[in-house]
């Protein structure tokens, strides 16, 4: 019995570990494209983050900025914004020089690639 608990806790444990490696998105990234999923229409805004080892990002809009905290549970990337609400996105895809995510903006679905700078 004691051998079948250890087991389904390792299982549990192993189920709950976060997919993607967050030391990948540490550094500077540039919005290569957004886009909205349903129609197609590109945007040509700037978007463009910067994630520290210390688990803060920093995102510059071009006229504005944001900053805070970030993690990465399952495969949605947390933000925090210092003083507001948390806002998630799902990754698509992350590898050491590009970042893919999808996210939800005013009821419409949109996917940004990000490439490290």
């Amino acid at each position: 019995m004691k051998n079948i608990a250890c087991c389904l806790f390792f299982c549990f444990l192993i189920s709950c570990a976060n997919p993607y490696d967050a030391t990948l998105l540490l550094g500077k990234w540039k919005t290569d494209s957004w886009i909205e999923n349903d129609s197609g229409k590109k945007f040509n805004n700037k978007m463009d983050f910067n994630f520290s080892d210390a688990e803060h990002y920093e995102i510059d809009y071009g006229s504005e900025k944001e900053k805070g905290k970030y993690w990465i549970s399952n495969d949605f990337l947390h933000t925090g914004e210092e003083g507001k609400a948390e806002k998630k996105v799902k990754i698509i895809s992350m590898s050491k020089d590009t970042f893919v995510f999808e996210m939800n903006r005013t009821g419409t679905l949109e996917t940004v690639t990000l490439l490290k700078q």
